[in-house]
């Protein structure tokens, strides 16, 4: 069963106090030069505001039909964005606004096109360039899109669709006069009869919430997930709404709601506030520009009391970075020699460890580029952790890489991990994938081992001396001597197994050369889960040795490697033969479970400061 969706009951005490404050307003009247319209009641009245993830908070007669009307127009502009271009949509159909009233039978003085797609000679000329990119489907391709917008099968009201066809003589000379122009190219009649079935498509105030909700996710329903429209054509959209969605009053609405929108004279407004919501209106008395009264007055008291003009925005609140810290503080999980430690803390303000969060627009990408090139010198490593990017825009993207690739050129190692959600971003192809990790762990080992290359010369493979395995550089010469006399030296072959979960913990590791993990393969998981690694000068499984308790994680060998290995039986004899030298080695185990202890709280009180 599928996660119940929550609505905030503030936000729908506030719908049912502004549906409340509207319903006995009285001004207007519903449309009667369209004689099926002249039938609505004027007491309907219904509010919805659809979130960009898919809440919906609705008040009155939310699910009454009613005609969609001029707001399939903003629609039919954008199915013809996408099935053409915008390149051959402005050279038939403009974008400024025109101050006139929406049928009014007029071209533009010097180009002969109609002045925007939402008064009646652009939408008639954007049908028609729908209908004539394919005839034998226009219909059905213009409601499928609808359909799609809506999240919900759409239909023609035939009524109203003949009421329109028989009374629209004046949309009827405008296709005649766009005709003679030659923005349509051929008989209109086929054009208008298809825009009368486009304005005659029946719809909720539920459905156009919903609609105007897919325009602010940039053409992605919230609802269902089906992508409409690409975010170029949805910008577009939007633009036009802006400027010349509510005809000669757009100016006013602008300033008074501050909202992209479209009315009807069906009795709809839908607006919308990108990114966010949108908001649906239906009450069939209309004003003298053609807008419903109760729907222009709900949207501009929701404008002022929700806060949602898009020229009163507040300033971007909080930070991209959600954490900062260093290779002083922060380690990855391969438990290291004490040699190696002391130089990462000693040097580890080279490595800086930032976790990005939130949407990486302009404004965000703008900060995080300008914490890197501020935070980072010569010779230093940046990991950059995306696990809380929620989007990477495209112009972030561009920008993110071409920051990366430059610090790359001035001496500044770099690398991503945890990004794999950011599609265009994340690399797809293996050969590209050098510096991006699937995980933190892996990335700050990459670093760190970076970093200690840079400050010694590596073992080649060789055997260390003695005392440079943590445990035997605790004990005193005479018992380190001792205990090197009951060690098994044992050599191990890339992918050997050590010991496996649940044996018995009867013997103790210590490593000399290479690199040993600690892991659990998972049926759920299709990869092994890797625990922490071990480099050479590090002791293994002393909690299960010490406490005679089975192991917890297998041992495997990542590389060629080999490890001085104390048997139980052996331990237990040297307690009894000689006392003191087991006593010493029980101290200088503890010694080294505290220090491990330790550093493991400092990586916990680091997460819980996030």
């Amino acid at each position: 069963m599928g996660n119940r969706v929550v609505n905030s009951s503030a936000i729908q005490q506030i719908m049912e106090d502004v549906h409340a404050r509207f319903r006995d307003l009285r001004d207007g009247r519903p449309a009667d030069y369209i004689p099926e319209l002249a039938k609505a009641n004027p007491d309907d009245f219904g509010i919805v505001i659809a979130t960009t993830d898919g809440r919906l908070y609705e008040v009155g007669d939310t699910a009454k039909d009613f005609t969609i009307q001029s707001i399939s127009k903003p629609f039919a502009f954008g199915l013809a964005l996408k099935l053409l271009s915008s390149e051959h949509m402005l050279a038939k159909v403009g974008v400024e606004p025109s101050g006139d009233a929406f049928n009014a039978i007029s071209l533009h003085p010097v180009t002969g096109i109609p002045r925007n797609p939402m008064i009646n000679a652009g939408a008639i000329a954007t049908t028609a360039l729908i209908w004539a990119h394919d005839p034998e489907r226009a219909e059905s391709l213009l409601l499928d899109f609808l359909s799609d917008m809506a999240g919900n099968r759409l239909s023609v009201d035939e009524d109203v669709f003949r009421s329109e066809r028989d009374t629209g003589h004046r949309n009827r000379a405008i296709g005649y006069l766009l005709r003679n122009s030659d923005v349509i190219t051929s008989s209109p009649e086929q054009a208008l009869e298809l825009y009368f079935r486009q304005c005659a498509v029946s719809v909720s105030c539920r459905d156009l919430a919903v609609m105007a909700a897919t325009l602010a996710c940039q053409g992605r329903n919230p609802i269902t997930n089906v992508v409409g429209l690409d975010a170029m054509c949805n910008t577009d959209v939007l633009a036009v709404m802006g400027s010349c969605g509510m005809y000669d009053y757009t100016g006013q609405w602008l300033y008074n709601v501050g909202m992209p929108a479209k009315s009807g004279v069906g009795g709809g407004v839908m607006a919308v506030v990108p990114g966010r919501l949108g908001i649906a209106v239906y009450s069939p008395p209309l004003d003298t520009y053609g807008n419903s009264c109760r729907g222009i007055a709900v949207c501009e008291e929701l404008s002022k009391r929700l806060e949602l003009h898009l020229f009163n925005q507040p300033n971007r609140a909080g930070t991209v970075i959600r954490s900062s810290t260093n290779g002083q503080k922060r380690y990855s999980r391969r438990w290291r020699s004490k040699v190696d430690l002391d130089l990462l803390k000693e040097h580890g303000e080279k490595i800086k460890v930032m976790q990005v969060q939130g949407v990486l627009d302009f404004a965000a990408v703008e900060e995080l580029l300008a914490h890197l090139e501020g935070s980072t010198t010569n010779e230093s490593f940046v990991v950059l952790d995306l696990a809380q990017v929620l989007a990477l825009p495209k112009v972030s993207i561009r920008l993110l890489r071409d920051a990366l690739s430059n610090l790359q050129k001035q001496g500044i190692y770099c690398l991503a991990c945890r990004g794999e959600h950011l599609k265009n971003f994340w690399p797809t192809k293996e050969s590209e994938a050098e510096g991006w990790f699937e995980s933190l762990d892996r990335a700050l080992e990459t670093v760190e081992n970076r970093l200690l290359e840079q400050l010694h010369s590596t073992q080649g493979g060789e055997r260390l001396p003695n005392n440079s395995i943590t445990l035997l550089a605790d004990l005193g010469e005479q018992t380190r001597s001792r205990l090197m006399e009951l060690l098994e030296r044992r050599h191990y072959s890339r992918n050997d197994l050590l010991c496996r979960k649940g044996d018995a913990g009867s013997e103790l590791f210590l490593v000399e050369t290479g690199l040993i993990s600690a892991g659990i393969n998972s049926s759920k998981a299709s990869k092994r889960i890797r625990f922490a690694t071990f480099s050479s000068g590090v002791c293994i499984g002393e909690i299960a040795f010490l406490n005679n308790l089975p192991r917890t994680a297998d041992l495997v060998a990542d590389e060629d490697s080999t490890c001085l290995v104390l048997h139980r039986d052996t331990f237990e004899q040297l307690q009894h033969e000689e006392p003191e030298v087991a006593i010493d080695m029980l101290l200088a185990l503890h010694r080294d479970v505290a220090r491990k202890v330790d550093r493991a709280n400092q990586q916990l009180s680091l997460l819980e400061q996030r």
